[in-house]
C-alpha cells in the first residue's frame, strides 16, 4: 500500500486537511484508510460494556459486529506498536493518509500556520516533501502549497505515491551481482556482491559474500519497504533477458520469464558453489554448437568451449541482444568466463530473479509495465556512469553501486524517471530485456553529480 503523512503542530489544521483529502481523494476513484496517532491514552470502549468486560477478562483482541460496521480492538499490553505494525493490519487499499507519526520514514506533506508560533519541522526533515500553509509568503525549498486548496494538495499527495503523473520511488537499491564459486573474502572486497541504496536520507553500500545472503537482503528490504507504505526499485547489473529466439529453443516459449523458471529449476547454488558451467554446457549440448563460451582449463566439459569458438550465424541466434548493440561496451550475455563475464551473473541471478517476481506486488521491468506496482526490478549497467566511478575513492563496486542508486533516485524525485523507462520501438524488446538508462548516460551523469 501507498502511504503519506499529514504532519503538523497542534491547532494546525491537519486534521481538517485530512478530512477534506480523504473525500476529494475517493470522491476521484480511489480507495483510501486513514491512521491517527496519538499521545494520550485513549478507549473507545466503555466500562461495564460486554466488549470492555471481555478485554478485562484478559482478551487480546476484541472485535465488535453490527449491520454497518466493525471495530477490531487489540491490547498489546507492552510497548506502543510502531506505524509498519498498525499499516500491517489494514486491508489493501490504493493508499493510505497518515495523520501524525511524523517522525516515521514515509514521506510527509507538512500543515503549518504561523499563529500557532510553532517552528517548521519540514527545516529538520527530508522526507517533509512539501508544506500547506496560509501563509502566501512563506518561501521554502519545498513546495509551498495552499491550505484552502485541497484539490492541489490531492494532486501532489497522488503524483508522489504514483496514482498519477511521473513514476517516482522512495528508495533505490542497485545490485552488484557475483557469480563467484565460494564465499567472498571477509574483508569487503571487489568483484563481489555490492548493494547500494538511495533514500532521502542518504546513500549506503553493502557487502555481501554470498548470493544467499544478499537474496535475503533484497527480500527483507522488499518487504521493509512495502509495510512502511514506501515504493522500491531494484537494479540488477546483469541481463534480464537472453538474444531473441533463444527462450522458444530452449523452454518452447518466447517468454524471458520461462528462462527464468527453467533456470530456478536447474541452477544449484550452496555458499556460492554452483553448477552454472555444467548448466551452459549441458544446454550447448542440446542447442549444439553454442551458444555458451568461456570456463575455467580445469573443467573438462565437451560441449562448452574455453574461448569463443561459436558460429553465431550457423546457430541461428544473435550474438547480442539490441540494447549490447546500442551499447557496445556491455558484453554478451554468452560469455561465462574472465573479464566481463555477464553471462555467469545471469545463469546465477535470474533464479532469484524468478523467485522474487512471483511475490505479489513486483513487476519486472520491461516486461511489464510499473504501473503502481510498489516494487519493480529492472537491468542496469553501472558503467554508464564509468567517468565518475573511475575518480571515486575506495573500492569501484561501491563506487558505482552508490552513485546509480542516488542518481535514479535523485531523477526519480525530479519526475524525470519517465523516459528512461520510455523504451525504445523495438519488436524484441520484450523477450530480450532493455538497459534502465540506456541512452541516458548524460541526465544519469548529471544526477550522480548533483550536490
Amino acid at each position: 500500500m501507498r502511504v503519506y503523512g499529514v504532519i503538523g503542530w497542534k491547532n494546525s489544521g491537519k486534521t481538517g486537511l485530512m478530512e477534506r483529502l480523504v473525500a476529494e481523494i475517493t470522491a476521484r476513484g480511489f480507495s483510501v484508510s486513514t491512521v491517527k496517532h496519538v499521545h494520550h491514552d485513549v478507549d473507545l470502549d466503555q466500562p461495564g460494556k460486554d466488549t470492555f468486560r471481555h478485554r478485562q477478562a484478559g482478551a487480546r483482541e476484541v472485535v465488535l459486529a453490527s449491520k454497518d460496521r466493525f471495530a477490531l480492538m487489540v491490547e498489546h499490553r507492552g510497548p506502543e506498536p510502531d506505524l509498519a505494525a498498525v499499516l500491517a493490519r489494514l486491508a489493501p487499499v490504493d493508499l493510505v493518509l497518515v495523520e501524525g507519526y511524523k517522525r516515521d520514514s514515509h514521506r510527509k506533506v507538512e500543515v503549518w500556520r504561523r499563529e500557532t508560533g510553532q517552528p517548521l519541522i519540514q527545516t529538520g526533515d527530508p522526507l517533509v516533501r512539501a508544506v500547506a500553509t496560509d501563509d502566501a509568503d512563506l518561501a521554502l525549498p519545498v513546495p509551498v502549497l495552499d491550505l484552502n486548496d485541497t484539490g492541489a494538495v490531492a494532486d501532489f499527495i497522488l503524483s508522489e505515491v504514483g496514482l498519477s503523473g511521473p513514476v517516482r520511488f522512495d528508495t533505490v537499491a542497485i545490485v552488484d551481482w557475483s557469480a563467484t564459486n565460494g564465499p567472498s573474502p571477509a574483508k569487503p572486497s571487489p568483484d563481489a556482491i555490492w548493494i547500494g541504496t538511495a533514500t532521502a536520507t542518504g546513500t549506503e553500500a553493502r557487502y555481501f559474500r554470498t548470493r544467499a545472503e544478499a537474496e535475503a537482503h533484497l527480500s527483507a528490504l522488499i518487504d521493509a519497504e512495502r509495510a512502511a507504505g514506501r515504493r522500491l526499485l531494484v537494479g540488477f547489473d546483469f541481463p534480464m533477458g537472453y538474444p531473441a529466439g533463444f527462450a522458444a529453443r530452449l523452454t518452447g516459449q518466447g517468454d524471458p520469464r520461462a528462462i527464468w523458471r527453467w533456470l530456478a529449476g536447474r541452477i544449484t547454488d550452496g555458499g556460492n558453489r554452483n553448477n552454472r558451467f555444467a548448466v551452459a554446457d549441458n544446454i550447448n549440448a542440446v542447442m549444439g554448437g553454442g551458444p555458451f563460451w568461456g570456463r575455467p582449463s580445469t573443467l573438462s566439459l565437451p560441449h562448452l568451449p574455453e574461448k569463443k569458438a561459436v558460429d553465431y550465424a550457423a546457430l541461428g541466434l544473435p550474438e547480442r541482444r539490441a540494447v549490447e548493440r546500442a551499447v557496445p561496451r556491455a558484453q554478451p550475455v554468452w560469455k561465462l568466463y574472465t573479464t566481463g563475464s555477464v553471462g555467469s551473473q545471469a545463469l546465477m541471478g535470474l533464479p532469484m530473479i524468478h523467485r522474487l517476481s512471483q511475490r505479489e506486488g513486483i513487476a519486472v521491468w520491461p516486461f511489464h509495465r510499473p504501473g503502481t506496482s510498489p516494487t519493480v526490478l529492472a537491468e542496469v549497467y553501472p558503467s554508464l556512469l564509468a567517468p565518475l566511478v573511475s575518480r571515486a575513492a575506495g573500492i569501484k563496486d561501491a563506487a558505482q553501486v552508490t552513485l546509480l542508486a542516488r542518481a535514479l533516485w535523485r531523477l526519480s524525485q525530479d519526475g524525470m524517471l519517465d523516459a528512461l523507462l520510455a523504451t525504445p520501438d523495438i519488436n524484441d524488446i520484450t523477450e530480450e530485456g532493455w538497459i534502465l538508462g540506456a541512452g541516458h548516460d548524460a541526465a544519469l551523469l548529471a544526477a550522480a553529480e548533483a550536490p
